[in-house]
């Protein structure tokens, strides 16, 4: 099954690149993001401190695919939490494990996964059949995420560039699986990309992909 991982920052258009090409290719499409958004949104409804290490980890230990359908968790204000959450390695770990399990599990009619997250194709599945970082500046960032809450009717705020250096800032500098491209991964720039233009671009890069293994296949008969 093919494998297709697609990473990058909060609001680079790495989670509508990815729906798109999965409805596409008749691919699964994984959000890692909502794995720990979950974790994020149950420990704040217990009112769990992120310091809890063995709290956070007994909820991880309790998700189930169901989790990762509440509306609430695309949030803003989950998605900081999670952030914060997504720093400690324990927990990274523990989700890493679901995910993989979640993929284990997709069978026919799909034909392949799609998986945007921050660290898919550098920590989760470094096998991936094909790597794609997906990136833009963050002003261009910070308005798609102001567009986005604005359209979900969730409240705005007037410091979301702020909150996008904030978020970048941790991601790139935890120890642990900080946010960067493979070192084999396409790396696509969408500051100046239409959504469409950004899938155009990855569909060639895909089928092409898939031309080249159906050929190989044929000279090895």
């Amino acid at each position: 099954m093919l494998i297709v991982a697609v990473d990058g920052p909060a609001g680079a258009g790495k989670g509508t690149l990815s729906r798109a090409l999965a409805h596409h290719f008749s691919f699964k499409h994984i959000d890692t993001g909502l794995i720990y958004r979950a974790l994020a949104h149950k420990a704040l409804i217990e009112k769990i401190d992120f310091s809890n290490r063995d709290a956070l980890i007994q909820i991880a230990e309790s998700l189930v695919a169901n989790d990762l359908l509440n509306p609430c968790l695309r949030q803003e204000a989950i998605g900081n939490a999670a952030s914060k959450i997504a720093i400690i390695p324990m927990i990274r770990e523990q989700l890493n494990q679901h995910i993989r399990r979640f993929c284990f599990e997709v069978k026919a009619p799909y034909k392949g996964i799609v998986l945007d997250g921050r660290d898919i194709g550098t920590v989760v599945f470094t096998d991936a059949h094909i790597k794609i970082f997906v990136t833009a500046s963050p002003d261009i960032r910070a308005q798609r995420r102001s567009a986005e809450t604005t359209i979900s009717g969730q409240p705005t705020t007037t410091d979301m560039l702020a909150q996008i250096h904030e978020r970048d800032q941790r991601d790139q500098s935890r120890t642990i699986a900080p946010l960067m491209p493979a070192k084999d991964a396409i790396v696509i720039d969408t500051s100046k990309l239409s959504i469409d233009e950004a899938r155009q671009h990855v569909l060639v890069i895909i089928s092409s992909y898939q031309q080249d293994h159906r050929q190989n296949r044929l000279e090895a008969i």
